[in-house]
């Protein structure tokens, strides 16, 4: 199981009123987040710290920390600030107003999808998009026969919807799921065949061929799990880092949590198989980074296909079979996503035909929120599973938040250094909010022509994962690019020095990302950048400049950019689609 939940206490972070760090990083928190509904399904928004209270394993704990998260009312309206009038590849990192509200994220997971369900899926999710809350970032992805990161964070309507009308969000039929709904019942067929039902044989050649489909069903649901929970870690990885709560929004027919023993003699517990420990795996790794999942059933109302006209069995014995497993089926599919909503502090959505507002309901409940923080009790931390319970002095409310986490030691080892580490990594990760604690501009351009790489250069870019295991490289090529940055003067911290001069020192990180959004290179400068200032209250007035060139694969369809202020501390972040078109040149002007 891994390390997941709570437990980081912001402890070498903190500070008291007069700067100082007061706490050890032995201190321990639980974050817990949760929402709060009526009778109606509707987000109650007036309770108090005083109204709640916490449990840990049965023993009643103290809360320390108490929050409450809901959308401003009053906001004339959650759009980010349209942007100023930039010059042709020109990017800046204005900060949006909706910068507080809670991340939310589209699963739309065709992998356990029936294709005939596809189609009105996709209708609904673009419905939803063009009429949700004004704001409101969204990030999508796609599970096909592997993830795709469709559009990262943003709350621009074109941009989200555009993203749903790529390729990869079109209805198809993946290979996992093709292949298991398209195993012939070959033995039903041969169990008709008058000849052979009339052969003593023939039951048992019949059997074990409806042994062999049953295994090779186990087998490709075996994959599709396997997929699916792989699919949950690289979005929880995705997340991490990022603060405050995020909301999963899950799209899926769902699969099984386990298959139930089949009545065949010949293997009785041959397809029987459970898949629980590996939800319960990729539900830690979500609830660690305050992720909560909220599964949306694609196929809606489900009806009994065993009471369609078309269907055919040979007695009524057979027909209630084919009732029981539905049934079954059903019943397993609605318990997984049960499991990982309640799992995580998100809510289920089945039997409803009204997707849009099943994904709207999960995005007003996961931005309508409060936070508790306690301190546990049981100090010694010994890698066990702890449940947790919080209840309201009130009745007649719902409260949906996540049951347990892990109380691992080694998981609040992580010093100051491993921490800013992790924060200049999600500076970098494709796809997330930008920051701007540092306001920037950058101006890029090309400059000359793609070149093939040097052996020294492969050697490097086999590290990246774009080129691993890539054997031949003839087609690879590397463009030079010219950055020039205007870092806004007033949020430039300055070390002084003698004379009234001062300093400014900065770092600059790049990643160039495929457009599968894998990395194909990265750069962190090695050395923290000195900058002489002459005059500090004139930088202050205005804008601070810096240049930069950086070679990167010709492919890449985005570059992401980093820039730390590593006297204050202070971290911006740009991300650029790729590629650039060349800049029209003056007469008699050339590039060497």
């Amino acid at each position: 199981m891994p390390r997941a939940a709570a437990q980081e206490a912001n402890a070498t972070q903190t500070k008291d009123t007069g700067g100082q760090a007061t706490l050890k990083a032995t201190v321990r928190q639980v974050l817990v987040d949760v929402v709060v509904t009526d009778r109606k399904n509707h987000p109650v928004t007036d309770l108090q710290q005083e109204d709640f209270s916490v449990l840990e394993d049965g023993k009643p704990q103290r809360i320390v920390y108490f929050e409450a998260h809901h959308p401003r009312v009053d906001a004339p309206s959650g759009k980010a600030p349209a942007l100023p009038d930039l010059p042709a590849a020109t990017f800046a990192n204005v900060p949006a107003e909706n910068n507080q509200s809670p991340l939310n994220i589209l699963l739309y997971d065709l992998l356990n999808t029936r294709l005939t369900d596809q189609p009105f899926a996709h209708k609904e999710i673009v419905k939803f998009l063009h009429n949700r809350r004004e704001g409101s970032r969204f990030a999508i992805f796609v599970l096909g026969d592997r993830l795709h990161l469709l559009q990262g964070f943003t709350d621009d309507e074109k941009q989200l919807v555009a993203a749903m009308n790529r390729k990869e969000a079109n209805a198809h039929s993946t290979l996992l799921y093709q292949s298991s709904s398209g195993l012939s019942d070959a033995s039903e067929r041969l169990s008709e065949v008058a000849a052979l039902a009339r052969d003593p044989a023939g039951p048992e050649m019949a059997g074990r061929l409806q042994n062999m489909e049953n295994l090779a069903r186990r087998f490709y649901l075996q994959w599709r799990v396997e997929q699916t929970t792989g699919a949950f870690v690289e979005i929880a990885k995705f997340l991490n880092g990022l603060p405050g709560r995020k909301n999963l929004i899950w799209l899926s027919g769902s699969f099984p949590a386990s298959l139930f023993p089949t009545t065949d003699r010949l293997d009785v517990f041959g397809p029987s198989a459970n898949y629980t420990a590996d939800l319960r795996q990729a539900s830690d790794l979500l609830t660690v980074g305050q992720v909560a999942v909220y599964p949306v059933d694609i196929a809606g109302l489900e009806t009994d296909p065993s009471f369609d006209a078309s269907q055919f069995f040979r007695s009524p014995g057979d027909l209630t079979a084919a009732h029981s497993n539905f049934i079954l089926e059903i019943g397993a599919e609605q318990a997984t996503m049960d499991q990982i909503a309640e799992d995580t502090g998100g809510h289920a959505f089945y039997n409803t035909n009204g997707l849009s507002d099943a994904i709207a309901t999960s995005t007003e409940d996961g931005a309508n929120y409060y936070t508790l923080s306690y301190a546990p009790s049981n100090t010694k931390f010994d890698g066990r599973v702890r449940k947790i319970h919080v209840q309201l002095a009130q009745a007649g409310y719902h409260l949906a938040y996540r049951r347990s986490y892990l109380a691992d030691d080694s998981v609040l080892e992580q010093d100051a250094a491993g921490a800013a580490m992790i924060r200049l990594q999600v500076a970098l990760r494709r796809g997330v909010p930008l920051a701007h604690e540092l306001p920037l501009e950058a101006h890029i351009r090309l400059q000359g022509s793609a070149k093939r790489p040097t052996k020294e250069e492969i050697a490097q870019l086999a590290e990246f994962p774009a080129f691993a295991g890539r054997k031949k490289w003839d087609g690879v090529k590397i463009q030079r690019y010219s950055i020039d940055y205007a870092i806004e003067g007033s949020q430039i911290a300055l070390e002084p020095l003698e004379n009234g001069r001062a300093q400014a020192k900065f770092e600059i990180l790049i990643g160039a990302y495929d457009p599968e959004s894998r990395t194909m290179f990265g750069y962190r400068s090695p050395l923290v950048r000195m900058y002489l200032v002459k005059k500090p209250e004139e930088i202050r007035k205005g804008s601070f400049h810096l240049k930069h060139v950086v070679e990167i694969p010709s492919e890449a369809a985005w570059l992401r950019i980093a820039v730390r202020d590593a006297v204050g501390d202070h971290l911006g972040s740009l991300e650029i689609p790729l590629p650039l078109a060349a800049e029209p040149q003056a007469k008699g002007s050339s590039n060497h």
